[in-house]
């Protein structure tokens, strides 16, 4: 029994230093930024002239799905045709990730402008949810991730 109560003594000690030790850590002054040491996130290289969504864009097997989006260069955007739906492309950056929302191009199940992401030469999404998460993209497509690739 006396073991055990040294033990915990030696335990709570030890916390009670350690603890000590990282706040008198933590209260001194932040150390001067050396040349060597970056304090602000290094920039942002602009996106390249030669960037381009433009494309047409299929399925590699037309047996799960048939689809085909072409998106176009014009001078007001990215623009989108569809089997008979054309559109604007809204083109949103969330961090490294690109996504193009196809304004007016409606999921069959909610109808709603469909989204999906853009990844160098394809367009990937996934097509349809779970049984807590219902959605269906394109109805006439198997598949539940759909890629895309741009055909050159």
């Amino acid at each position: 029994m006396r073991r055990i109560a040294c033990a915990v003594v030696v335990f709570c000690l030890g916390a009670f230093l350690v603890g000590c030790e990282q706040k008198a850590a933590s209260s001194a002054a932040p150390p001067t930024p050396t040349p060597a040491t970056r304090t602000t996130p290094p920039p942002i290289a602009p996106a390249s002239a030669s960037l381009t969504y433009a494309g047409t864009y299929t399925m590699q097997d037309t047996a799960v799905c048939s689809l085909s989006i072409t998106i176009s260069k014009q001078a007001d955007g990215y623009h989108f045709t569809s089997g008979g739906t054309q559109g604007k492309v809204a083109v949103m950056q969330q961090g490294a990730e690109t996504y193009l929302t196809l304004l007016g191009l409606k999921g069959t199940e909610p109808q709603i402008d469909i989204e999906v992401a853009w990844q160098d030469t394809m367009l990937v999404l996934q097509n349809y949810g779970n049984s807590m998460n219902e959605y269906t993209r394109f109805g006439q497509c198997d598949a539940k991730y759909l890629e895309l690739v741009r055909q050159r």
